[in-house]
């Protein structure tokens, strides 16, 4: 007999799907699901394609479908005319739920992965401070071998926590913050953190471990920093990865530029709009594949008062002159560098802006896991595709 045409108990489906009995019954009796045939003695006799779309139904249920588009979907609804048009409706509007709870999932899960990496790393290695003529900037080290820096801005040591750990095996992990930043606090009187005032910071910074030249991985505002410290200071540079660097400045994009001032311009006053505004421009808190465009809008929860403050530095003062910034390209292209994006995020400002950087500099575009912040969402996936980019 063909499996097609082979016909199965209620038991067996059981078994196969993972469902029990009595509730098969129950989706039956709700018509949820349509009511399979019976043999002779009045027992349910499910067919292959009886199978497979309990087994569908199971795969809704566990993601939320409510249970009347459930019923439509499996065709217990006998009203409807166009059955295919309307499941495609359906798994189109489920799918676009699913996306947004997994995109809420995945900050709850960033927010998360940052405090136990924060905790592991103050508990593994020591803050260290940095005196500088307008302020003092925080640093930690961990790890033997090569020396490395990760630079982030606005990301800090927490940002960079768990990606630290996970390459101190191999390398001597040295991670700061950005002034104006977690430990490095603002003070009256600092300047504000330019890309030129945060390479001299990180320039500095090196300067405490060596003269030479060190190893660097920059991810978003920091690969930034990366591009002013090889122009002023390329001898300081052995090899740099650059991670998503939002330059605004390279896309030919004046709707998206103005969006980006307005957002930065409202920061002082309105922090909770500009971020709003920021999020949606820039698509970077989605997963988008080749063939996916971030939404235009997705709320953002109200923000508590110690985030608001960080968006009105962060919106306000840093981010600016960060995606405005003018990389110099010849000077870019006397140092070793390796430019990457997140293979989930096409179609967003900061993969764009590096496609075009990599495009003037005549180099490959490589895709990491995640997306603009898989630094820190997927340290231990991020750290084996990163190694092999450090020492080639």
């Amino acid at each position: 007999m063909d499996e097609a045409d082979e016909l199965f108990g209620i038991a067996e489906v059981s078994a196969r799907i993972g469902l029990a009995p009595d509730t098969l019954r129950y989706f039956e009796r709700q018509g949820i699901v349509p009511s399979p045939g019976r043999d002779s003695t009045g027992r349910r006799q499910y067919t292959a394609v009886d199978v497979e779309l309990i087994r569908m139904l199971v795969h809704l249920r566990e993601t939320g479908m409510p249970l009347a588009d459930i019923a439509q979907f499996t065709g217990a609804d006998d009203k409807v005319t166009d059955p295919a048009g309307l499941r495609l409706e359906l798994l189109t509007a489920h799918r676009r739920r699913i996306q947004e709870r997994r995109e809420e999932l995945d900050r709850a899960l960033e927010v998360i992965s940052r405090k136990i990496a924060d905790y592991s790393d103050r508990m593994t290695s020591s803050l260290e401070l940095l005196d500088r003529p307008d302020c003092t900037i925080a640093f930690s080290v961990q790890g033997g071998g090569p020396l490395l820096f990760l630079v982030g801005a606005p990301a800090g040591r927490a940002g960079f926590a768990a990606l630290a750990h996970e390459l101190a095996g191999r390398f001597r992990v040295v991670t700061h913050d950005p002034r104006g930043i977690g430990a490095s606090r603002a003070v009256s009187g600092m300047a504000a953190p330019t890309p030129e005032v945060l390479a001299e910071d990180l320039a500095a910074l090196v300067d405490r471990f060596t003269g030479g030249p060190a190893l660097f991985v920059g991810t978003s505002g920091g690969a930034v920093t990366l591009l002013e410290l090889a122009r002023r200071y390329p001898h300081l540079v052995d090899r740099a990865v650059l991670h998503e660097p939002p330059l605004v400045s390279l896309l030919d994009d004046a709707g998206l530029a103005a969006r980006a001032g307005a957002a930065f311009a409202a920061a002082d006053t309105d922090p909770q709009r500009a971020a709003q505004e920021f999020f949606d421009l820039s698509g970077a808190g989605h997963h988008t594949g080749p063939d996916q465009t971030p939404p235009t809008h997705m709320t953002l929860p109200e923000l508590p008062a110690a985030e608001l403050d960080k968006n009105r530095y962060f919106l306000g003062r840093m981010a600016g002159p960060t995606v405005f910034y003018v990389p110099d390209i010849e000077a870019t292209r006397r140092i070793s560098v390796a430019l990457c994006a997140g293979a989930l995020s096409h179609h967003q400002m900061a993969r764009r802006a590096t496609r075009a950087l990599a495009d003037q500099l005549g180099l490959p575009l490589i895709d990491m896991p995640g997306n603009h912040v898989g630094a820190s969402a997927e340290p231990a996936e991020f750290a084996r595709a990163v190694v092999p980019l450090l020492e080639s």
